[in-house]
């Protein structure tokens, strides 16, 4: 991932009307999750970098890289913030309506070919996020030689703390799903890959 956005951050509109995602996400869900949860991220991530010009020039994924790097008073506010703009970020992008939410044959062969076949990939992708019991990120990911890597990411953690390139993460905050699928948290996690950007996976897996 090579994000070019630096201080001051700002939240990326959706690429779509947020009604367009029904009926997996209603127009609600999505709105309050983007407007709400990824602004505040945004914007509490900037004023805590205010007031240090020094990493101004940075952007998300080099903020968390050199978290170790910060200094001390701003370091584990600058991780949680950074790490939740980025994956939501990551999360919206990777999202389309059902109509345009289709995958090339070659990208579906090289996950079929990784992980036995592609519905054990979504399988094993629905595992991962089961796994997760308070806030996090189920992610699909890939290393420096294009292998690909299954994670669930506590709180705001991110792939790219463990040396790996996002590709597609599964938002299991509550605020992802609650207000439309309350605790039928195995049918949220069925019902997003109806509306999965797989377009933007495949680029985003390109582009590292």
């Amino acid at each position: 991932m090579n994000s070019k956005d630096h201080f001051p951050f700002a939240v990326r509109p959706l690429p779509y009307p947020a009604k367009s995602l029904a009926p997996f996400l209603n127009a609600r869900t999505v709105k309050i999750h983007h407007d709400g949860h990824y602004a505040m991220h945004i914007e509490k991530l900037n004023r805590i970098l205010e007031s240090f010009p020094k990493y101004h020039s940075l952007p998300l994924d080099a903020l968390i890289m050199k978290q170790a790097f910060l200094p001390h008073e701003i370091r584990n506010e600058v991780k949680l913030h950074a790490g939740g703009a980025l994956n939501h970020m990551l999360f919206f992008e990777c999202l389309a309506p059902a109509s345009k939410s289709s995958i090339s044959e070659s990208f579906k062969k090289l996950l079929s070919d990784s992980f036995a076949s592609f519905e054990n990939f979504k399988d094993l992708m629905k595992k991962a996020a089961l796994s997760l019991k308070g806030g996090g990120s189920a992610y699909l990911a890939s290393d420096r030689d294009g292998r690909f890597h299954i994670l669930a990411l506590n709180d705001f953690e991110t792939p790219i703390e463990h040396c790996l390139n996002p590709i597609l993460p599964i938002d299991m905050w509550e605020h992802s799903y609650y207000l439309q699928y309350q605790y039928h948290r195995r049918e949220y996690i069925n019902n997003i890959f109806n509306i999965i950007n797989w377009q933007r996976a495949e680029m985003n897996y390109f582009s590292a």
